[in-house]
């Protein structure tokens, strides 16, 4: 057996054995005790073991690079018996659906950039809007006619519900995969990620909307009479409610981070509850806007969206994406795999399989091409055939499509069988497929390259010590006179900045950023001059690749580096590799 099968097989004994103890939770919580106490005995178990397995999904993900997405349903279908508690009261589990969705879709605002935003947003837009309805529709009609043929008898709100549901794409599966790129055209990764968070918020407004259409018991003869529906002048009214209010709400969200930047500038220091401050905020613009009438999600957004992230609150920011990565997303997709009944799943198997191969390679490339082949004529960033081939090769659903199916299952709608079976098929299939080929296919196109490193690097042909400053964008201006100050006490006269712009690398990006630390070197010398210390010989060494992967290289090739200087966000990303390394780090704020 190889090495890479170890892991495989570790996760099959890990879900049998949560299969087998999940099978006795009845017998396990009548030992808890009996009466008001035994519940909340069960509910702290309960928990307690929610936790534990997000624990052990984030290392098995890891070990065996299985998606943990994947492996948080796994064992949630095979730990089902341990949730049912929660999954059989709806109200519980819409509710904690409900602040998950709120604060990923608010850390999905985040993720952009509103400069960005604001350069593409007509081609996002129509992508979002007018693509999103698009894929709806056609997986709708395609899950009508596949059916048919395989003698299933769906309802007309599962098929309607699943188009909806399933038409977003999911930034947390994305973003990380177009990190490892570099794009001719920095455009196409932003109007993928824009889409993602934007659809995150129309597909669930429109699943909302759906939903809202058949809990009030409304009469729909045929798929297309159920999105006929949508264009009715009383839908038509409460749509424009949901997002004249979601807005109006994103905006004060907004207004209060704003405030609480200028606090934190102020204070020049975070405290443990400022993260309880950044948390009430999506959730405060949610429940203003639900009271409204409008959409709590997209007020969220908004908010997320509007705001930009300083490094005032990098503490905080690090403790609300932990939240999100480690508690909300797993414990989301283990609802999900509770959800599902292994029978109803092999009983689904082939329309779902089928149906999630269809929208990957058929309904996503004509959504796309309709939506964004215009912007192929005209316009000053044109899109051309190889980055619309590529958009529509991005298809990735994840946590907001799994929040939904399992809002939606909560509801109490009658006639969803098939609904949870073939969404999650859907799901898995788009998150292990196409992740893996992204890199490749990005590739095949030209449309991006996967970073890499510079070959050689050298800095100083003699072995005088010297120091290391580390800069993935413009921080290091303020940084230097911290490091500088140091070189000098140490009596060490050569200062390197290393700068790596990552996936933000352009050659002219690089040449303005070596222009400005040109002028920044002969500020910070002309001070020293006057104040008659020596000067600092500096150098500035742009690289292509990652920053951590270019400090290893260079301090494993230049035995005279005496001190690396980065911010603190590396801790994010190599906090083991860096302990191993044997030059000492400082970190700056």
């Amino acid at each position: 057996m190889t090495k890479k099968l170890i892991p495989f097989l570790f996760l099959f004994i890990a879900l049998a054995l949560t299969a087998t103890i999940s099978n006795y939770a009845d017998p396990i919580f009548s030992l808890l005790g009996h009466g008001s106490e035994a519940a909340l005995l069960v509910s702290f178990f309960i928990i307690a073991i929610i936790f534990f397995l997000n624990f052990v999904i984030f290392n098995f993900a890891l070990s065996s690079s299985i998606p943990s997405f994947v492996v948080a349903i796994l064992f949630g279908i095979f730990s089902s018996h341990f949730l049912k508690p929660i999954i059989n009261q709806h109200e519980l589990l819409g509710a904690f659906v409900a602040f998950g969705a709120t604060l990923i879709l608010f850390s999905g605002g985040l993720e952009i950039p509103f400069k960005n935003f604001k350069k593409i947003v007509v081609k996002v837009f129509s992508l979002s809007f007018f693509g999103l309805f698009i894929t709806a529709l056609l997986f709708s009609l395609s899950l009508s006619g596949l059916s048919g043929l395989f003698g299933l008898e769906l309802s007309l709100p599962v098929i309607i519900l699943l188009g909806a549901i399933l038409a977003s794409t999911d930034p947390a599966a994305i973003i990380p995969i177009l990190k490892q790129l570099r794009f001719a055209k920095r455009a196409t990764k932003d109007i993928i990620i824009s889409e993602s968070a934007v659809t995150d918020v129309t597909g669930t407004i429109l699943t909302i909307t759906f939903a809202g259409i058949f809990f009030a018991g409304t009469s729909i003869g045929a798929v297309m009479d159920g999105y006929g529906a949508l264009f009715t002048s009383e839908t038509g009214m409460a749509l424009l409610k949901e997002i004249g209010f979601g807005i109006v709400f994103g905006v004060v969200g907004y207004l209060l981070l704003h405030f609480f930047t200028v606090l934190k500038k102020r204070q020049n220091q975070e405290f443990e509850t400022d993260a309880a401050f950044f948390i009430f905020v999506p959730l405060l613009a949610f429940a203003l806007a639900l009271a409204f009438g409008g959409s709590g999600y997209l007020a969220a957004f908004i908010a997320g969206l509007l705001y930009a992230l300083t490094e005032h609150l990098h503490h905080t920011e690090k403790y609300f994406n932990h939240t999100i990565e480690g508690f909300l997303k797993p414990a989301i997709f283990l609802f999900l795999g509770a959800l599902v009944d292994l029978r109803e799943l092999i009983q689904y198997m082939d329309v779902g399989i089928i149906m999630a191969l269809v929208f990957m390679f058929v309904i996503r490339p004509l959504s796309v091409f309709i939506a964004l082949g215009p912007f192929s004529f005209f316009g000053k960033d044109k899109l051309g055939w190889r980055e619309l081939v590529f958009i529509s090769f991005i298809r990735e659903t994840g946590a907001i499509p799994a929040v939904l199916l399992v809002t939606v299952a909560s509801f109490g709608i009658v006639g969803l069988d098939g609904l949870v079976p073939i969404g999650m098929w859907v799901i898995l299939a788009t998150l292990i497929i196409e992740p893996p080929l992204t890199p490749l296919v990005a590739k095949l196109l030209k449309v991006a390259e996967p970073i890499t490193g510079n070959s050689a690097m050298a800095v100083h042909a003699d072995n005088d010590a010297m120091v290391i400053l580390g800069s993935r964008g413009n921080s290091f201006a303020r940084r230097l006179p911290k490091v500088v100050d140091w070189s000098v006490r140490h009596n060490i006269s050569k200062v390197t900045l290393l700068h790596c712009l990552e996936d933000k690398y352009t050659p002219e990006a690089a040449k303005k950023i070596n222009d400005k630390a040109e002028e920044e070197f002969g500020r910070i010398n002309e001070a020293l001059e006057k104040e008659h210390k020596p000067k600092i010989q500096f150098t500035c060494l742009g690289c292509t690749g990652f920053l951590q992967d270019n400090i290893d290289a260079l301090a494993k090739k230049e035995s005279n580096v005496s001190v690396i200087f980065v911010g603190r966000r590396i801790l994010d990303y190599r906090l083991k590799d860096i302990k191993q390394m044997a030059v000492p780090f400082y970190f700056l704020d």
